[in-house]
């Protein structure tokens, strides 16, 4: 397989705890290995004049034309062929954060602007514990504050989370540059498919409780990298008048990593 004819996108998942500049480069490096792991081409063929005895007369010398292949190009004497690839990435994940990252190889990374330009959204759960907070939200932090959590019910947080998603829902239609007076912006409001066409503040389009068994919570989000989930999920708890902490970001339940709708 030549170089030439690596291109398109691809998805790979990312775990927690690993970079995902150090995930491009893995896949980078393995690409690489399958490019010169491939059959050398048959080395070309040159004239060379070698002297030695006569044919019939060992006395005598003469030269000889033999071919004879040339070596300049093996990998041995040149070392691998492919030495780097140019591989983008559609968009990033938090270390702590669990997903899908869409990788664009050759061509293929021309899509990947597209991809942005058509603000998909992606669906995302977090994992929280009451009553901790650490000075970079998530489980292994610095403990900053500790506060009991007797008072935080399910019935309550459904109910900011509601009061969060309404607010959010009219910054959407705020950042979506369309005519709300259009038949286009009633439609697109009925399919629930608004999403904000510039520079905007860290938006969701859905926020709901999907698990509650105190200390622990899982919320479903739509759209939601980590730093999103961050913006966000500080707004419910301390609205309760409680801490909390991440304990893991991740793709929606039941699904190897993040999707894209």
């Amino acid at each position: 397989m030549g170089l030439a004819r690596l291109n398109g996108l691809f998805a790979a998942y990312k775990p927690p705890g690993l970079k995902w500049l150090h995930l491009r480069d893995t896949v980078e490096q393995q690409l690489l290995k399958g490019l010169n792991a491939a059959e050398p081409s048959v080395p070309e063929q040159r004239v060379r004049f070698l002297l030695g005895p006569m044919e019939g007369n060992e006395e005598e010398l003469a030269l000889t034309a033999t071919s004879v292949p040339t070596l300049t190009k093996h990998r041995l004497v040149c070392g691998p062929a492919f030495t780097s690839l140019k591989i983008g990435v559609g968009h990033r994940l938090d270390i702590q954060s669990s997903g899908v990252l869409v990788l664009g190889v050759g061509r293929g990374r021309r899509l990947l602007t597209d991809m942005y330009d058509a603000h998909l959204t992606k669906d995302y759960t977090v994992r929280g514990l009451l009553g901790k907070a650490t000075d970079d939200f998530h489980e292994d932090g610095r403990l900053v504050e500790k506060t009991t959590y007797d008072h935080v019910t399910r019935e309550k947080l459904d109910r900011i989370l509601a009061v969060i998603q309404g607010s959010h829902q009219k910054a959407l239609v705020m950042y979506s540059n369309l005519d709300l007076q259009s038949q286009e912006a009633y439609e697109m409001a009925t399919r629930g498919v608004i999403r904000p066409m510039n520079k905007s503040p860290m938006l969701i389009t859905g926020i709901r409780c999907l698990h509650f068994a105190p200390p622990e919570f899982l919320l479903a989000l739509l759209p939601g990298d980590s730093a999103t989930v961050e913006a966000t999920t500080d707004n419910p708890v301390t609205a309760l008048g409680d801490c909390f902490s991440f304990s893991g970001f991740g793709p929606p339940l039941g699904s190897p990593g993040g999707s894209v709708s």
